[in-house]
Order: structure tokens, then C-alpha cells, then sequence
């Protein structure tokens, strides 16, 4: 694994995962007032397919009281991406490559964050553990649905 965490991002902090880890923080930031210890939540709205991946989500993956987390659905995180930047979204973008994005951290602590992307076939689903800049971990599973049974034990793992 750390053959494989060198070769992606080098050892140590690097400016593109500070930089990603960063830009996960300001969202945690936005959403702190909503976020709820051992929850993971969500937007008001989403359409019908991303609320049963969300429930999913929730049923697959336990947080303890010092977690907490965020499910970013494609529909809104096209619309933070192009809706709100004043253009349209891309026709390639219009079908979502992914399920969604998952964000988890500590209570209101950022220094590590999960970062997981629900990616379709031919992409893999893959999750992220960033620490104060460094790629730390990187997980990759061959579906949705294995990544969901192991997010549990990686947020454990990594922000108990």
C-alpha cells in the first residue's frame, strides 16, 4: 500500500492533496451546522434514485458519536459545479459516472478526512483517508456495494 500512496501523491504533504483536502474542509465548514454526531446526511433535494442510494448508505454504514458525515449526490454536486457558476451542465456530465460522493471527519476536526466516490463500471469505486495534506490510504473495491460494507471499519479505522 505505501508503494501504491507514493506513487499516486509522493510521501508527506503535497500541495494537490492539501489543496483537495482543503476544499473538502470548506465543505464540511458549510454543512456544520447541519451535520449531527454518528449521522451521515444529505440534501433536502435529491431525486428518487440518489434518496435510495442515501438509504442505503445509511443502513450499510455506522459512525460512532465522535463521527460524522456528508452524501453528496451527483444532481447536487452538478449543480454546485455548473448550475451555480452560471453555466449549463455538460452533456458527458448529464449521466452521472458515480452514485455519489461521501465525506467523513471527525467533530468539527478536519485534519483527516474520508473522501469516498460511489463510481460506476468502467470506473472503480474507491475511498480516500487525507491527513493534514498527506494521502494516508486509498481503498479500491470492484462495486457500490463492497465499498458500503467496508466504509464502517475504514471510518474506524481512521478517525476513532
Amino acid at each position: 500500500m505505501d508503494q501504491i500512496i507514493a506513487r499516486r501523491s509522493g510521501v508527506g504533504p503535497n500541495d494537490l492533496i492539501a489543496g483537495w483536502q482543503s476544499v473538502l474542509s470548506r465543505l464540511l465548514d458549510q454543512m456544520q451546522p447541519f451535520l449531527q454526531p454518528a449521522n451521515i446526511i444529505t440534501f433536502q433535494r435529491i431525486n428518487l434514485h440518489e434518496q435510495g442510494v442515501f438509504q442505503q448508505i445509511v443502513e450499510r454504514v455506522t459512525l460512532s458519536e465522535k463521527t460524522w458525515g456528508v452524501y453528496l449526490p451527483p444532481s447536487v454536486r452538478n449543480q454546485l459545479m455548473y448550475t451555480n457558476q452560471g453555466t449549463s451542465i455538460p452533456a458527458d456530465e448529464a449521466i452521472p459516472k458515480d452514485d455519489g460522493v461521501l465525506i467523513f471527519s471527525r467533530l468539527a476536526s478536519y485534519d483527516t478526512i474520508i473522501n469516498g466516490l460511489l463510481a460506476h463500471p468502467p470506473y472503480a469505486p474507491a475511498v480516500d483517508v487525507y491527513d493534514q495534506g498527506a494521502l494516508l490510504a486509498g481503498y479500491v473495491y470492484d462495486g457500490i456495494g463492497e465499498c458500503l460494507a467496508d466504509l464502517t471499519a475504514v471510518v474506524q479505522t481512521h478517525l476513532s
